[in-house]
């Protein structure tokens, strides 16, 4: 455990968006008033890499806002290639990407990107994701399949959030986006990110009698088109829950451990200044190693309630 790749990093470089999607909390203004405000200066992205990025299994740049609206991305994922991280990814709801930036984040060293998309419908997108555009989405599809041609190794995901309201297009899904070269296919249930968003309907009772025979075709489409399906085993959730699908895992306890956010206003945990330790020199001073050590001995029962909402997922590997 001395010095190796032990954690997954989650960074957002911006927090900012320029979508308001309605199963976000950015359609809560007051909530981006508040509390969705800072930018990554230049300077400090060294700074977070000689404190973490050695001991990062993976770094994914986007997190809880939009990584494109930082103008620094190309100079980030170039300092993590030479940082060594295994895996290099970026989550955006794509609008804002062009085809040089494309190039450009490609040629930097990044692995993967994984584009959000809450319909398959121009109607239905348009509607969740409000201020994007569906043409803008279809067409970023376009330019990554066509980079992937002399990049064979770049990755295309889609990551697809359900509702009761948008759930029943996923019958169209392959049929829409035949045209491009998508690696994995993730489907996630709603769920409560925050107080106050726009859309708040949170049960999955209305789809729940048809989810298994809609996912079971999708696994179908999945392997005949060789794309890798991600989805929840079940979407059932106990009557006293909103947001929480009801499943175990017996992975919880460590994503405490594993899991590393950053952003202009947090870095993982507090008490962690990343501008005056490493993440070796915080573990030595803080115990780190004695703690993860403890958790062997801890009851299932109370790891579980360590982390809000850990899915059983199916993967379907082609």
């Amino acid at each position: 455990m001395a010095n190796k790749r032990t954690i997954a990093v989650f960074l957002d470089p911006v927090l900012a968006c320029n979508f308001r999607c309605k199963m976000c909390n950015f359609s809560n203004d007051s909530y981006v008033k508040e509390k969705m405000k800072g930018i990554l200066k230049e300077e400090d992205l060294e700074q977070i890499a000689m404190a973490s990025f050695k001991n990062a299994l993976k770094l994914q740049i986007g997190c809880a806002a939009e990584p494109t609206l930082f103008n620094h991305n190309k100079k980030l994922i170039e300092i993590a290639k030479r940082y060594k991280v295994p895996h290099i990814s970026m989550v955006t709801n794509g609008n804002l990407l062009t085809n040089e930036s494309i190039v450009d984040y490609v040629n930097a060293g990044l692995n993967e990107f994984i584009i959000s998309v809450h319909g398959v419908t121009k109607k239905t997108y348009e509607n969740f994701m409000e201020r994007g555009s569906f043409d803008l989405f279809h067409q970023t599809l376009a330019l990554i399949s066509e980079q992937k041609k002399s990049n064979p190794k770049l990755l295309l995901r889609i990551n697809y959030t359900f509702n009761e309201d948008n759930f029943y297009e996923l019958t169209d899904l392959f049929t829409s986006y035949k045209d491009y070269a998508i690696d994995v296919i993730q489907l996630r249930p709603i769920d409560k990110v925050g107080e106050g968003t726009v859309y708040n309907n949170y049960s999955l009772k209305k789809i729940e009698i048809d989810y298994k025979t809609i996912s079971n075709k999708l696994k179908i489409e999945a392997e005949k088109s060789a794309i890798t399906l991600i989805y929840p085993s079940s979407i059932s959730r106990n009557e006293q829950q909103t947001s929480i699908v009801a499943t175990a895992n017996n992975s919880n306890y460590l994503m405490p451990f594993v899991f590393c956010y950053i952003s202009p206003r947090f870095y993982w945990k507090e008490g962690f200044d990343y501008k005056n330790e490493t993440f070796l020199e915080w573990k030595k001073r803080t115990g780190w190693n004695k703690v993860l050590f403890k958790n062997i001995f801890t009851s299932k029962n109370k790891l579980g309630s360590m982390n809000r909402n850990i899915l059983n997922y199916s993967i379907d590997v082609n």
